[in-house]
C-alpha cells in the first residue's frame, strides 16, 4: 500500500503496473551490412526534458532485430539507468515526435505505457522529475566504480497521476517556463559558438602575427613552440568509492563538473564523499590542477579539460576523470582549461583514445597529444579575450540557473498537488 498522500482525484501507481520497461543492445558503432539508424543516447536523455524529430541524433548502424526491439515511438519515456554518482541516475526525457528508424542506446532504459490515456504526453516530460523520484533512485543505486539501477527497481517506482485536465494545465505552466529556459539557452549556445570560433582562431594563429612556420599541428606563429602534453602534466587516475560513501564528507570533482566548464572553483562543486586521511592525500586537488574527462559513451566527450581556479577546502576527484598536475610554467594556468577544447587538439584526443563499448583515454594517450604553446605574454592576452566571452556566458548561465530554480520549485509544488491548478 502506498504511503504517498495525494489530493482527491489523483492516483498513485507503480510504473510496472501501467507500462513496460525495456533495455537495448544498440551501441554507437557503424558496421557494414547493417541498416543506418538514428540513436537516442545517454546524454540526449540527461540534457533534455523532451525530444522530437527535429533533434540532431547521432547516426549509427544496427541489425534489423535490434531496430525492432529498440524502436522509439511518440510518447516513449527514456531514463538514465547508470552514472558515476547515484545523484545522476534516473534522469528522463520523453520523445514527442515521429521519426522512422530511431532507436535508443544500450545506455538507456525505455518506458512504454500499456494505455495511452494514463498520461498526457507533454506531462511525461515532468512527471518523473520530482525530488522523491530522484531520492528513490539514489537510495537504490548499486555499484562501486559505476552505479546502476535494475529494471525491477524502475518497475516499483511510484508516481502521482493527476486527472488528464490537470496534467495538461501543469504541463502548460511548466512548458512556459521551459520556453524561457530555451531562449536563454539559445543565447548561451550562440555565445559558446563565438567562444569556440575565437578559441580556434587565437590558439592556432595568435594575435597580429605575420610570420608562420610549419609544425606537427599545422602552421603556427614563428615565436610559438610545440610540446607534448606529457611535458606539461603528470597524470593520475581518480578515486572510486562505494555508494554509501557519497553524500557527505569532502567535496569531489566529478565528471559532469569537468564536462560543463573550462574553469572550476570548489564553490561550483556539489558532490561530497567520505574519505580516509590517506585517500584524501592521494587524491587531493590543488590550485592550478587540470582535470580531463577520462571515459564516456563517445570519443567526442573525453579529454575535455577544466582547470581549478580556487580551492578553499579539501577536495578530491572522481575515477571518471584524470588529474593533470602541472610540471612546467610554460602554459598559463587559466588558459589550460580552454586549450584542450580547441579543435586541433580534440581531433588528436579522439584519434588516441580506445573504444569498445565505451570510449576511454588515459595519461599515456593524453600525454601524446601535441600542443602549440604561445609565449606567456601572448597567452595572457588570449586568455583575456576568451575570458571576456566566457563572462558573458556566465551571466546568461546565472539567468538560466535562476529560471531553472523557479521551475524546480514549481514542479515540486505542482507535481505533488501541494499547489493545485485551476482547470477551466
Amino acid at each position: 500500500m502506498s504511503e504517498m498522500v495525494v489530493p482527491d482525484g489523483w492516483e498513485v501507481k507503480r510504473l510496472g503496473e501501467i507500462g513496460e520497461f525495456s533495455t537495448s543492445s544498440v551501441n554507437k558503432k557503424s558496421l557494414p551490412n547493417e541498416e543506418t539508424v538514428c540513436l537516442l543516447n545517454y546524454m540526449d536523455v540527461y540534457r533534455n526534458s523532451f525530444l522530437d524529430e527535429d533533434y540532431l541524433f547521432q547516426q549509427v548502424t544496427a541489425p534489423t532485430k535490434q531496430i525492432i526491439s529498440s524502436s522509439v515511438r511518440k510518447g516513449d519515456v527514456f531514463f538514465t539507468p547508470s552514472s558515476e554518482t547515484p545523484d545522476d541516475i534516473g534522469h528522463s526525457t520523453v520523445f514527442l515526435g515521429n521519426k522512422v528508424n530511431l532507436v535508443h542506446s544500450y545506455h538507456t532504459i525505455r518506458f512504454r505505457l500499456n494505455q495511452e490515456d494514463i498520461f498526457d504526453d507533454h506531462f511525461k516530460a515532468y512527471a518523473f522529475k520530482t525530488f522523491s523520484t530522484y531520492e528513490y533512485f539514489r537510495k537504490r543505486a548499486t555499484g562501486s566504480t559505476r552505479f546502476t539501477i535494475s529494471l525491477p527497481v524502475f518497475n516499483e517506482l511510484e508516481v502521482t497521476i493527476p486527472p488528464l485536465p490537470e496534467q495538461q494545465k501543469i504541463a502548460s505552466i511548466l512548458t512556459s517556463v521551459d520556453e524561457v529556459i530555451e531562449k536563454t539557452q539559445s543565447q548561451i549556445n550562440k555565445l559558446q559558438d563565438l567562444k569556440e570560433g575565437t578559441m580556434n582562431e587565437l590558439l592556432t594563429k595568435g594575435i597580429g602575427h605575420t610570420e608562420f612556420k610549419d609544425s606537427p599541428v599545422g602552421k603556427i606563429p614563428v615565436e610559438w613552440e610545440v610540446l607534448e602534453t606529457s611535458s606539461l602534466y603528470k597524470f593520475k587516475n581518480g578515486l572510486n568509492k562505494e555508494k554509501d560513501a557519497f553524500g557527505t564528507g569532502q567535496k569531489i570533482v566529478n565528471y559532469m563538473d569537468v564536462y560543463k566548464r573550462p574553469e572550476l572553483s570548489d564553490f561550483d562543486l556539489i558532490g561530497r564523499v567520505e574519505l580516509s586521511t590517506s585517500e584524501s592525500e592521494r587524491f587531493s586537488v590543488s590550485l592550478g590542477d587540470v582535470f580531463f574527462t577520462r571515459t564516456s559513451e563517445t570519443p567526442d566527450e573525453i579529454g575535455l579539460s577544466s582547470v581549478i581556479t580556487n580551492v578553499s577546502e579539501n577536495v578530491c576527484f572522481s575515477g571518471f576523470i584524470l588529474r593533470g598536475r602541472p610540471v612546467t610554467t610554460k602554459l598559463l594556468s587559466g588558459l589550460s582549461g580552454y586549450m584542450y577544447r580547441c579543435d586541433y587538439i580534440r581531433k588528436q584526443i579522439v584519434r588516441t583514445c580506445s573504444y569498445t563499448t565505451r570510449a576511454l583515454t588515459n595519461g599515456t594517450s593524453l600525454g601524446q597529444v601535441v600542443v602549440a604553446i604561445p609565449t606567456i605574454e601572448e597567452q595572457e592576452k588570449i586568455y583575456i579575450l576568451i575570458k571576456s566571452i566566457e563572462n558573458l556566458i556566465y551571466q546568461s548561465q546565472r539567468k538560466l540557473q535562476q529560471t531553472q530554480s523557479l521551475k524546480k520549485s514549481l514542479m515540486q509544488d505542482l507535481l505533488t498537488g501541494k499547489v493545485r491548478v485551476t482547470v477551466n
